[in-house]
C-alpha cells in the first residue's frame, strides 16, 4: 500500500502524463472526456457504467468539511455512497466487502459500513464547480471529517479515494 506522500507524488506524475496526452490529442473524443465511463459499479456479473450526467441526476447531498489533504472547509456535492451502492441492489442495512479503485491504480478494500454510519459523499463538485483532474477529480470519496472526530483516525485516511474510477462489491 502506498503512503499518502508517495501516492501524492505518483498522482502528480500521472496527472502530468494525462494532461500532456490530452494536450497532444486535442480534438479527439478522448481529449474531450478521458474519464469515460466516469464510474463503473460491479457486483458479480452486474456492471453499471455511469457518466457525469447520470451521477448528477442521482439525489444529491451537500457537505461542508475539510479533507485529509486540505484542512480548510469546502462545500462538496454529490450522491451519498450508500445511494450509489443501492443502484447495484445492495440493501442499505447489509454489510458487504467492497473494493474502490482509482484511475491511478490505487485500490482499497473495506466494507460499506462507513457509508451506513456516516453521510459519505461521492463528490463530483466542490464549491459550486465540477471537480477537475487538478482537484483530484472527476470523482472523490469525501467523509464528513469536520463533523466526527473519530474520522480523524489514521485508519480512515486511505479510504479517501480520489480520481475514483470504480466500486466493486466483492461477492463471496
Amino acid at each position: 500500500m502506498l503512503t499518502s506522500a508517495r501516492r501524492r507524488t505518483k498522482v502528480a506524475g500521472w496527472l502530468k502524463a494525462v494532461l500532456a496526452l490530452a494536450f497532444l490529442t486535442t480534438g479527439s473524443a478522448w481529449a474531450d472526456n478521458p474519464f469515460s465511463p466516469m464510474l463503473t459499479l460491479r457486483m458479480g456479473d452486474k456492471v453499471l457504467e455511469l457518466e457525469r450526467e447520470q451521477i448528477a441526476a442521482l439525489p444529491q447531498a451537500r457537505l461542508t468539511t475539510g479533507t485529509t489533504l486540505h484542512p480548510d472547509p469546502a462545500i462538496w456535492e454529490g450522491p451519498l455512497l450508500r445511494d450509489v451502492l443501492a443502484l447495484l441492489g445492495v440493501p442499505g442495512d447489509e454489510v458487504v466487502p467492497i473494493r474502490i479503485s482509482s484511475w491511478d491504480d490505487y485500490h482499497v478494500e473495506f466494507t460499506n459500513e462507513d457509508f451506513q454510519r456516516w453521510d459519505v459523499i461521492l463528490a463530483w463538485r466542490v464549491d459550486g464547480k465540477e471537480l477537475s483532474v487538478e482537484e483530484l477529480g472527476p470523482l472523490r470519496v469525501v467523509y464528513p471529517l469536520d463533523q466526527f472526530d473519530e474520522l480523524r483516525d489514521q485508519r480512515f485516511h486511505y479510504r479517501w479515494v480520489w480520481l475514483l474510477r470504480s466500486i466493486e462489491i466483492l461477492v463471496q
